[in-house]
């Protein structure tokens, strides 16, 4: 009898584990041969036993570090330079140095009518704020009409919108909705694929998904993990920089206090990526924008550790920040206050970052009333493959 209760009890952990876990690595692909030289370099101390060591990322997921034919675009006004990975602003910089405003949004989750009322307050406030570029640090959807839906008007904006992909996206969706939101918005950058951008004053450095497949929210296969690999490549990129560089990722590096970026509540774990930690101090990246742990959001500090938080407004020689989740629905914070949506402006000047935090407020019942009008109607199949 007791044989029999130990192999029932066993076999409903392996259920319960199965619906926790149902996300996997993608399946092995050949590795970009760019990416397999920065494995070469062997970053301080990557940790091997964490899920991010072992794999080969999609393409479409993490693009490879791989130039093309160069193309000249234009992007809200301004001439760029495309070479595969690369994106370059051209012109000179102007005298004096320059600053980089970027208006950070992450987590939006879904295309509720209460997400697309906070999007015109983020939008609000970054151009009060001066922003010259909009950088959405994943999870804008989990399916293709999601995350056209939350980004179109952040793309109507007119700014270049830089776009990676987090760990609740699914590849093909996210892949074919950025692809359709650039054919009528050229200003849409797909991060994913685009790994430089540089500016006049700030490089920005791309590293897309989620290193634990735990955390990921389509089925195997189907979401975008990232692995050491391309974490190290991370410090290879940052190498090419002639301005500072700030790593966007989704994922957040391993931290040690309980003001860390990566303390996932309601047990206070460090979940963060280590291999993240090792090439962010070999690349020597003084800033970073890592967005996924809610929780921990709507902060900056000073070291991966955590063990300095940075007061806004307050210039840094290194800052890492969490937008926090612009996504409406209440989320109770580590230190105890409660969010309903946030976005954040991060500023660059003279090798220095600081950062601010706007915080949306509670919807009332006539501004949801107004929401309630943005939602947009579902396209017909045939529109959406038109679009293709």
């Amino acid at each position: 009898m007791k044989m029999r209760v130990l192999a029932v009890l066993s076999a409903l952990t392996l259920v319960t584990l199965a619906g926790c876990k149902e996300n996997q690595p993608a399946p092995a692909q050949k590795e970009p041969e760019a990416v397999a030289k920065v494995e070469e370099q062997k970053p301080a101390a990557p940790d091997a036993s964490t899920p991010s060591a072992q794999g080969v990322a999609s393409p479409d997921c993490v693009g490879p570090i791989e130039t093309g034919v160069p193309e000249t675009v234009s992007i809200a006004g301004r001439t760029f330079e495309r070479n595969g990975y690369r994106l370059k602003l051209m012109g000179d910089a102007p005298e004096g140095g320059a600053e980089v405003k970027i208006g950070v949004l992450a987590s939006l989750n879904e295309a509720t009518a209460d997400n697309l009322f906070n999007v015109g307050r983020y939008l609000s406030f970054f151009k009060e704020s001066g922003a010259e570029m909009i950088v959405v640090a994943g999870d804008s959807g989990e399916d293709r009409g999601a995350i056209e839906a939350v980004l179109e008007p952040v793309a109507k904006a007119g700014l270049p919108v830089l776009v990676i992909a987090g760990n609740r996206e699914r590849t093909t969706d996210y892949t074919d909705a950025v692809n359709a939101l650039a054919k009528t918005y050229p200003n849409v950058i797909n991060g994913n694929r685009v790994r430089y951008v540089d500016l006049h004053g700030a490089d920005l450095v791309t590293l897309p998904g989620y290193h634990d497949p735990v955390y990921i929210h389509q089925e195997k296969g189907h979401g975008c993990q990232y692995f050491r690999k391309d974490a190290s490549a991370v410090a290879r990129l940052a190498g090419e920089a002639n301005d500072p560089v700030v790593l966007v990722a989704h994922g957040q590096p391993k931290g040690e206090t309980p003001e860390a970026l990566d303390v996932i509540a309601p047990d206070k774990e460090h979940i963060g990526d280590s291999n993240l930690n090792a090439a962010i101090e070999t690349g020597k990246i003084p800033f970073g924008i890592f967005a996924n742990v809610k929780e921990a959001g709507t902060r900056a500090i000073a070291d991966l550790a955590g063990k300095t938080v940075l007061a806004e407004k307050t210039p840094s020689e290194t800052l890492y920040l969490n937008p926090g989740a612009a996504d409406s629905v209440e989320w109770t914070m580590n230190d105890g206050t409660t969010s309903t949506g946030a976005a954040a402006m991060l500023t660059v000047k003279d090798g220095k970052a600081s950062y601010a935090i706007y915080r949306a407020a509670k919807l009332t019942d006539a501004e949801k009333a107004q929401a309630a009008k943005l939602v947009p109607a579902a396209k017909p199949a045939a529109v959406q493959a038109d679009a293709e």
